[in-house]
C-alpha cells in the first residue's frame, strides 16, 4: 500500500502513517483519525500487522499483561466463529490478530492521553495552522509561521483524507470545514462553505476575513475586489481586528496601490508592533518605503 488508497471506510493509511503510528510519531488529531480507520478497515489492520513484524516493536510488561488478557478473550471469540484456513496463511492471520490486539492496547493508552487530543473540529484546524502556513495572507487565529515560497500543499505530509473523516465525526460546521479546505488550497470546496458561513446570522469578522483570504488567494483577478470588500466588512464589525488589517494591506499591494498599502501596514503596526506578525508588517512596510 504505497500511496493512500480508497476503501469502503475512506482513505487508507499510507506506509508512512502506519509506521509513524507504531513508533508513536503521529500528531494527536491524525493518530485519533488513524485509529478510527483501523478499527473499520481490514486491509489497513493487515498492513499494520505486516509492519509490526518488520519493526519488531517491543512490548512493555504492563502491555504484555493486557495483551494476554485480550488474547484470551480473542481466542474465546475466535472459537465461536472458527473458519478453516490453509496452513500456508496461518502466520498472516496470526499477525492480523496481533495487530488487533496491539490496537486494543494502544486504544487503552489513547483513553489515558485523551486530554491531548482535539475535542472539536476547530481544534483540528488550529493544530494544522501551527504546522503549515499556506498563504502570505492571514487566516483568523493563525499563529505566525514564516512563509516559505517553496512550500506547497503537499509538503507538510498531513493526512488530510483521514482528518476529513475526523472533522465530520466532530460535527464541523460550515465555517470550520471552509477553513479546513482553505488550508489545503482546495478553493472549490472552501468557497461554498465560507459563503454559507458568511450568510449565517451573527457571522463575525473572522468569517469575513477568511472568506476574503479565499477570494484573495484563489488566483482569479475578477475576485480581488470582493476580497477587499470582505476585509472592509470585517473591520466594520471590529476596527481592531488585526488579521483583516494585515490582509487589507496585502490586498492593496496586489492591487498595485502602494500608498494605501503603506497606510494599512502602519495601521497594523500601531495595533501590533511586537509580535512576529508585527515584525513581518514592518519588513513589508520598509520594502514599500524604499
Amino acid at each position: 500500500m504505497k500511496g493512500a488508497e480508497q476503501s469502503g471506510h475512506g482513505q487508507c493509511l499510507t506506509e508512512e502513517t502506519l509506521t509513524e503510528y507504531l513508533e508513536g510519531g503521529l500528531d494527536p488529531a491524525i493518530k485519533a483519525a488513524s485509529e478510527v480507520h483501523l478499527i473499520a478497515c481490514d486491509d489497513c489492520r493487515g498492513s499494520l500487522a505486516f509492519y509490526m513484524r518488520l519493526l519488531e516493536k517491543e512490548i512493555l510488561a504492563e502491555e504484555s499483561q493486557t495483551l494476554q488478557a485480550i488474547s484470551s478473550e480473542w481466542d474465546k471469540e475466535k472459537s465461536k466463529h472458527r473458519i478453516p484456513r490453509r496452513g500456508g496463511r496461518t502466520w498472516w492471520f496470526g499477525l492480523v490478530a496481533a495487530a488487533v490486539l496491539l490496537l486494543a492496547v494502544l486504544s487503552i493508552r489513547l483513553v489515558m492521553d485523551r486530554q491531548a487530543e482535539p475535542k472539536s473540529a476547530d481544534e483540528i484546524v488550529q493544530l494544522l495552522l501551527t504546522q503549515h502556513r499556506p498563504f502570505e495572507s492571514r487566516m483568523a487565529n493563525e499563529p505566525h509561521i514564516p512563509i516559505l515560497s517553496t512550500r506547497g500543499v503537499e509538503d507538510p505530509g498531513v493526512a488530510y483524507g483521514l482528518l476529513a473523516g475526523e472533522m465530520t465525526r466532530l460535527a464541523a460546521d460550515s465555517y470550520q470545514m471552509g477553513r479546513f479546505h482553505l488550508l489545503q488550497k482546495d478553493f472549490v470546496r472552501a468557497m461554498p462553505d465560507l459563503e454559507i458561513a458568511e450568510r449565517e446570522v451573527g457571522a463575525g469578522p473572522a468569517v469575513h476575513n477568511d472568506l476574503g483570504v479565499a477570494l484573495l488567494e484563489i488566483g482569479d483577478p475578477g475576485r480581488l475586489a470582493a476580497a477587499g470588500q470582505e476585509f472592509q466588512h470585517a473591520l466594520k464589525s471590529d476596527p481592531q481586528f488585526g488579521p483583516a488589517v494585515f490582509n487589507l494591506a496585502l490586498f492593496y499591494e496586489r492591487m498595485n496601490q502602494p500608498a494605501l498599502a503603506v497606510a494599512q501596514w502602519k495601521r497594523y503596526i500601531e495595533l501590533d508592533s511586537k509580535s512576529d506578525w508585527g515584525k513581518e508588517a514592518q519588513v513589508r512596510l520598509q520594502g514599500l518605503s524604499r
